[in-house]
């Protein structure tokens, strides 16, 4: 099986479908963008451009931004703002971690069975928030 073993594995740019299905909102919404991944200094910049479709409302823009540092079995996440997200081992094909951002919780669930296909589900809940976010990555 192809895996991922290296924070260079995922140097690229990645075409990325996401759906967000928000039980408080109760609804549905659609993502569609790219992720590109590049070099920097101590690790990789993610950039990511989406287009989001909320049910009701016209279409718009969203961006995010971490820092993916290499260490010696996964890669840390963190926030562009130099704050600690979450990790991920890699060499395995499917990892989970847990970020409390009290009063929410996030858990996330990655999937790298198909690589380089691969793909992401986040389980977020606590008092203001309740959704699940699946978003699907593909090399370009």
């Amino acid at each position: 099986m192809n895996l991922p073993q290296r924070l260079s594995d995922f140097e690229g740019c990645w075409q990325l479908n996401r759906t967000i299905r928000d039980a408080r909102a109760g609804q549905v919404v659609q993502a569609e963008g790219q992720a590109h991944l590049h070099r920097a200094e101590d690790g990789l910049i993610y950039e990511e451009e989406v287009t989001l479709h909320i049910p009701g409302q016209p279409a718009m823009k969203g961006t995010r931004r971490y820092l993916w540092r290499e260490e010696p079995d996964g890669i840390a996440v963190y926030f562009d703002d130099g704050r600690y997200f979450h990790r991920l081992k890699l060499g395995q094909a499917r990892v989970s971690d847990h970020h409390d951002c009290p009063p929410d919780s996030y858990d996330a669930a990655y999937d790298f069975n198909g690589w380089p296909r691969w793909s992401v589900r986040w389980t977020v809940s606590g008092p203001r928030k309740s959704y699940e976010m699946d978003t699907e990555y593909m090399l370009r």
